[in-house]
């Protein structure tokens, strides 16, 4: 017996909490809908969480929170496994769902589903919603009559990487708040600070040095054209938006993110974990490996592993073992293709992998909690040298002005 607490909605949508001590989570919510409750989120009492669903409330795709989109997943494979028929579950977790746009969208795949097409049809015409890889594996469930477990399974992950999302944004807020506000000082200085301090140097018609020059001559230039300065800024950085949508953009960005010191390895290990985590999913859902490969590329972030990807499952259809090909590319660790080697001789594909993403996740954990660590001396460093060097610039005169005075 274990101990699992509950969200769920009573017949007048009021939502309730608790626990409850049941063998597994079918039991918890076969006892919920005995009650008259709809569950919504189920959970083991004693499992790890990083963070609440709330946190994921402002991470969103096609405009449904994916908070939304998990309860959605989580609660119809409660329902499916209850034994709820699929059209009614739907009407259920429809009438359940908050947010209007997720509830239009089930209210029309529960009439595409009565019109009798299959749940992965219904889906695959909303694809800012569901991915390639949710359609497939919805697809493969439904032949394989695993369903429930598959939408449970999508939930979790789509959870995780969530999670991870948010948890990277949450570090990176204040290396990029130091920056910013550093450079509002810095913009203070040179506009409020040095015009005063240019006008009292002049006055004793002293050879200035030449740090004190490039700082008023700085000075000059950001208040004479400070209005051409913003309009360029405007457009150079909505050229690099236009730059970044582009397929040669976005494969020039990512390339030079990978080698980026500390953010290419995070990169480098978020894209290994997704990986990890949808092949194994893949791989339980019967999909053929090839074709999971191509799914897999399709659903990666950056375009280096999604290219490198798509030209290992290009090998691995003509016959040779997915390690062996993987081994061939620098961007993938020794760890990860040795040990799919492994899997591919034993055929325990699955486990192997899965203590390959549990190393690399546990990594990539680590690494984005330290991240505002790793960044605070780098930053410190160069704006140090920044602040001093207008300090210097300032206060270096006054021992000229020293002489002139005398």
């Amino acid at each position: 017996m274990a101990s699992f607490t509950y969200q769920a909605s009573d017949s007048e949508n009021k939502i309730v909490t608790g626990v409850i001590d049941a063998v597994d989570k079918n039991v918890v919510a076969r006892n919920l809908i005995d009650q008259g409750l709809t569950p919504i989120r189920i959970k083991d009492k004693n499992s790890l969480s990083f963070s609440s669903l709330g946190d994921l409330n402002a991470i969103n795709i096609g405009k449904i929170p994916i908070k939304d989109r998990v309860i959605f997943f989580r609660q119809l494979s409660v329902l499916i496994t209850s034994g709820i028929p699929i059209v009614e579950a739907i009407n259920i977790s429809a009438n359940q769902v908050t947010n209007k746009g997720l509830h239009n969208i089930l209210l029309e795949v529960q009439k595409s589903v009565e019109s009798g097409k299959s749940l992965s049809d219904s889906f695959s015409p909303y694809s800012k919603l569901f991915s390639n890889i949710q359609i497939q594996l919805l697809r493969t469930a439904e032949a394989s009559g695993s369903l429930d477990y598959i939408l449970d399974r999508i939930a979790t992950d789509v959870e995780n990487q969530s999670r991870l999302l948010s948890k990277f944004k949450g570090a990176m807020i204040y290396p990029i708040l130091v920056v910013l506000v550093a450079i509002a000082v810095i913009g203070l200085v040179l506009t409020q600070m040095i015009p005063p301090m240019k006008n009292l140097y002049e006055s004793f018609h002293a050879t200035l040095p030449w740090p004190t020059l490039f700082v008023i001559n700085l000075s000059n230039f950001f208040i004479s054209y400070w209005i051409y300065i913003l309009i360029v800024l405007i457009i150079i950085i909505f050229v690099i938006f236009l730059y970044t949508r582009s397929t040669a953009g976005k494969k020039t960005i990512d390339i030079l993110i990978i080698k980026t010191p500390i953010l290419g390895n995070l990169i480098k290990k978020i894209q290994i974990v997704d990986f990890g985590k949808t092949f194994i999913l893949l791989n339980k859902a019967g999909v053929p490996l090839v074709q999971g490969l191509n799914l897999i590329a399709d659903s990666l972030s950056n375009t280096l592993f999604k290219e490198t990807l798509k030209q290992v499952s290009q090998e691995v259809e003509k016959g040779r073992s997915l390690g062996e090909v993987m081994s061939q590319y620098d961007i993938y660790p020794p760890l990860l293709w040795r040990m799919i080697s492994i899997g591919e001789e034993t055929g325990n594909m699955e486990g192997v992998v899965s203590k390959v993403v549990d190393y690399f996740e546990e990594e990539t954990n680590n690494l984005i909690e330290n991240l505002s660590k790793l960044l605070e001396p780098i930053i410190t460093i160069f704006l140090g040298v920044i602040v001093g060097f207008i300090g210097v610039a300032v206060y270096l005169p006054i021992y000229t002005l020293g002489n002139v005075i005398k």
